[in-house]
């Protein structure tokens, strides 16, 4: 079975109902698969994957990637699968492993534009279960990591991620492991005040810059 899910904020508005993110909600299920892309190319590859595995699947569609210009990708074919559990580098770098997922790697991406092969970004594209190699690799090469994702701050899954790293990689990191997320309130309804609440790419680039300078 697989369960498709809109999830994040919307274009044109909040909504204090809507626009929960809410992976980390899911990912208490026992026995759920749950993935969370970030384009049209993974997402194909997720659901087919999903289809004909044997596991419960919860599929995680942010709404503003739902035909969104940076979702957009040419179709893979008909036999083209992503494996659950395995991460993609987006950008590669040596300073910085930047941990993200659905909308939150597109800004991350533009957010790490000043900063070339410096900061690595790491799509998870499933949280259940999350490629903990890829990072620990990444993590271990680099030294230093920020987590980012939509969900709220308070039980995020930034919160397990920390904890893998600070058991398996703490004697590697050269800095504090940084998290942004939402804060622990509905999203308004007033664009204005979505746009203060959700991580942005100003806000993004800002931490960046404080860690590799750190």
């Amino acid at each position: 079975m697989v369960v498709r899910i809109p999830v994040g904020y919307s274009r044109k508005t909040g909504d204090p109902w809507h626009s929960i993110s809410g992976e980390a909600i899911f990912a208490h299920l026992i026995g759920w698969r749950i993935a969370y892309p970030s384009n049209a190319e993974d997402a194909v590859g997720l659901i087919r994957s999903a289809m004909r595995g044997d596991d419960p699947t919860i599929f995680l569609e942010h709404r503003v990637l739902l035909d969104g210009a940076d979702a957009r990708r040419p179709y893979p074919g008909d036999d083209y699968c992503v494996p659950y559990g395995k991460a993609a580098t987006v950008t590669q770098g040596d300073e910085l492993t930047v941990i993200t997922w659905g909308e939150m790697v597109h800004r991350c991406v533009e957010a790490a534009s000043p900063f070339t092969n410096r900061v690595e970004i790491l799509d998870l594209r499933t949280i259940i279960p999350w490629d903990r190699e890829a990072v620990l690799e990444s993590v271990k090469r680099t030294g230093k990591v920020l987590i980012v994702h939509e969900d709220t701050i308070t039980g995020g899954f930034a919160g397990e991620i920390t904890s893998v790293i600070a058991s398996e990689a703490f004697t590697y990191l050269d800095a504090p492991i940084e998290r942004m997320a939402t804060p622990d309130v509905p999203i308004p309804y007033s664009v204005p005040a979505m746009n203060a609440l959700i991580p942005s790419v100003e806000k993004i680039r800002e931490k960046m810059q404080k860690i590799l300078e750190f």
